[in-house]
């Protein structure tokens, strides 16, 4: 059984930075795309549970059971591309329109790392002879052997990697519903913090950032990635961090059309060429921080804004 901390903040040893979140007032400005319900953050009805894992020390949160209705309608889909065409030069329907349909979709409870894993964290698997070493990538240069990054998210980590980490720490990765529903909850926010964009409360391409689809509105101040559990106003419902923005998240689905049917625990296709990847980072613009946008990759991808956090089923907390 794991240890439930007693206290909301949990130190971390081995220079690990992790912030455990409460409760966070909803906030934010600058929409690009008018809301289509109130921006409002739903609350949990106590404070959220937490534990932490041996291995890794990481604070996972526990998201109880429920339902929403996951994915985008029509008029979702179109506010998507309208915002994409705000801020990128190709903006592909078809790469929105698979957001679709919106459906019912119920969860068992489950746990979610707060941050996503750091460097450090995965040296400490490394270390145990469980995970290989991320010192290569196909797009952009790894932070791993960074010792300055060591508290930044570790990239360039292919989906079978993510997976080792996750069952070495004894978790594994979460759902794309779960994912889904830890970002935007039982009221389906288009981001975590409510439904207008706020480049204040995360990690993404502003005006440090050297694309050429760089938002010149906002500062984050940071050029690439932060360290794991900046943006603590960027929270989401259930105190989750990051999941807007910093580095995109795989997670353990294959890639496949939603059903049009109500759903229970869904896991996805059995088999697929594509892992979904969820999740901005500090390369995408805010069309791709949004709770419901679908990148999928091959598994074996490697890019320096691609990281991963781990789940578990709610039976570990017992």
């Amino acid at each position: 059984m794991l240890s439930i901390p007693k206290k909301p903040f949990h130190s971390i040893p081995a220079g690990i930075f992790l912030i455990l979140i409460l409760f966070l007032a909803a906030g934010c400005s600058g929409s690009a795309v008018e809301p289509k319900t109130p921006a409002a953050r739903p609350s949990l009805s106590t404070e959220p549970q937490t534990l932490v894992r041996p291995l890794d020390e990481m604070v996972m949160v526990r998201i109880p059971a429920g339902s929403f209705r996951m994915g985008s309608t029509p008029q979702e889909i179109e506010e998507g591309l309208a915002l994409c065409r705000e801020h990128y030069s190709i903006c592909n329907s078809w790469y929105y329109e698979r957001e679709g349909p919106a459906h019912s979709t119920s969860l068992d409870g489950f746990w979610i790392d707060q941050t996503e894993v750091s460097n450090a964290q995965y040296q400490l698997c490394v270390e145990a002879g469980s995970c290989l070493e991320p010192l290569t990538c196909q797009k952009g240069e790894p932070s791993f052997s960074d010792p300055a990054l060591a508290d930044h998210p570790v990239v360039c980590v292919s989906w079978s990697d993510a997976r080792a980490y996750c069952e070495w720490a004894g978790g594994r990765l979460p759902s794309e519903a779960e994912w889904e529903y830890a970002y935007r909850g039982p009221e389906r926010l288009v981001y975590p913090w409510g439904n207008e964009f706020s480049g204040s409360k995360l990690n993404y391409c502003d005006q440090n950032c050297s694309q050429p689809h760089a938002d010149e509105r906002f500062d984050d101040g940071f050029s690439r990635s932060a360290l794991v559990g900046s943006f603590t106003d960027g929270a989401s419902w259930s105190g989750i961090l990051n999941l807007a923005g910093n580095v995109s998240e795989w997670v353990g689905d294959w890639f496949g059309e939603y059903p049009t049917g109500e759903t229970s625990n869904p896991i996805g296709p059995a088999e697929g060429d594509q892992k979904i990847l969820r999740g901005g980072s500090w390369f995408g613009h805010p069309t791709y921080c949004r709770g419901a946008i679908r990148p999928a990759a091959p598994p074996e991808t490697r890019f320096d804004y691609l990281g991963f956090r781990c789940a578990a089923s709610e039976e570990i907390g017992n």
